[in-house]
């Protein structure tokens, strides 16, 4: 017995350490009641961005916030495939459509430190917004922020894991309503 739940224990630490600490924390700014209104979706700008002056010169990096921004836009196509509305190419018919826009600021942070500082060393991070705008009167109708740290795991942790869950998390805070 005693051996039983030193074994949990250890898998239990070690999951802990081989997965990042980056739950995204979300939080819904503004929710307009009268989303469900539109027919169409717009994707507007999906930008990912690093003020680390490191980020800026790392080619590797910048290539994989390329990939990422790739992935995050996908991500929102998905939603939009499974929701009542209609991915559209152009702001042509305003009186029916959203514009969506995704923002994420990356740290990068220092993965060397991570893995041999330990906590709290070489922190990173991923903070994102996702605004909702009726492109008519520009006013926004949904407005969500997710933010969310890396500051352990193995070998340094995965910024790349963090990064998607924080996308995965601030889409799922749209209002969804199923195609009928």
């Amino acid at each position: 017995m005693k051996k039983t739940i030193t074994h949990l224990l250890s898998l239990s630490l070690m999951i802990t350490f081989l997965t990042a600490c980056g739950a995204a924390h979300v939080r819904t700014e503004k929710s307009s009641s009268d989303l469900h209104q539109y027919k169409n979706i717009y994707l507007g700008k999906v930008d990912i961005h690093s003020q680390e002056e490191a980020a800026k010169t790392n080619e590797e990096l910048q290539l994989k916030m390329v990939e990422w921004e790739g992935f995050a836009r996908t991500e929102l196509k998905n939603y939009v495939e499974k929701s009542e509305y209609t991915l559209v190419d152009t702001l042509d018919n305003k009186d029916t459509t959203l514009a969506v826009d995704l923002d994420i600021d990356l740290v990068y942070g220092n993965r060397a430190a991570r893995y041999f500082g330990g906590f709290g060393a070489g922190k990173g991070s991923v903070d994102s917004v996702l605004k909702v705008t009726d492109p008519k009167t520009q006013e926004v109708k949904f407005h969500a922020v997710a933010e969310s740290d890396l500051s352990v795991g193995a070998f340094g942790g995965s910024m790349e894991s963090v990064l998607k869950t924080n996308i995965q998390k601030l889409i799922e805070q749209y209002p969804r309503a199923a195609k009928q």
